[in-house]
């Protein structure tokens, strides 16, 4: 019938030795315990600046090389001595103005100059008295109003101040 010999400990799955995560994972903790984020955002201004320093390189306006030197070494004040050894180089900061003037004269987008074609969806309806969403419209005033609080407001209204409030909306039609 069945074997004497096997226990329920034997075939038990919680025997086996199984890890919570993979041996090949690799945590990367920081120095507080707090997970080192992989991969950082940047900002706008420097993704232009990448754009711009990619566009002069390609045509030939900027060399890599020197670009990447100047970034990594600060800027010393010169001491006297030094400064007359480094006036031939006053050529070569003519060039680099240059190149600032090229690219100061190209079309850098930002967030105030980015050209978009109009929108396809239709413009959102406000209410005229509120402000809010308005769902609903006044077929007898053509007003638009958010809610029945709201409507009874419009009907207490005199003649003309319905006007009044399509003029503000530019949607006023004069009777003459």
């Amino acid at each position: 019938m069945a074997d004497v010999g096997v226990t329920s400990e034997d075939l038990s799955v919680f025997a086996e030795a199984r890890p919570f995560k993979s041996e090949a994972y690799l945590s990367k903790m920081g120095a507080n315990g707090a997970p080192v984020p992989t991969r950082r955002n940047k900002t706008l201004k420097q993704i232009l600046n990448q754009e711009r320093d990619a566009y002069l390189q390609k045509r030939g306006l900027l060399d890599s090389k020197k670009k990447g030197t100047e970034e990594s070494t600060p800027k010393r004040h010169k001491t006297s001595a030094v400064a007359s050894e480094e006036e031939p180089k006053q050529e070569d900061s003519t060039v680099d103005m240059q190149v600032d003037n090229a690219a100061s004269s190209r079309y850098v987008p930002t967030y105030a100059n980015v050209q978009a074609p109009p929108s396809l969806l239709p413009s959102k309806k406000y209410c005229d008295i509120t402000g809010l969403i308005a769902p609903y419209t006044d077929p007898k005033t053509r007003l638009r109003y958010h809610s029945a609080e709201v409507y009874d407001i419009i009907k207490g209204f005199v003649p003309g101040v319905d006007n009044t409030y399509l003029a503000l909306r530019g949607d006023a039609s004069q009777l003459l």
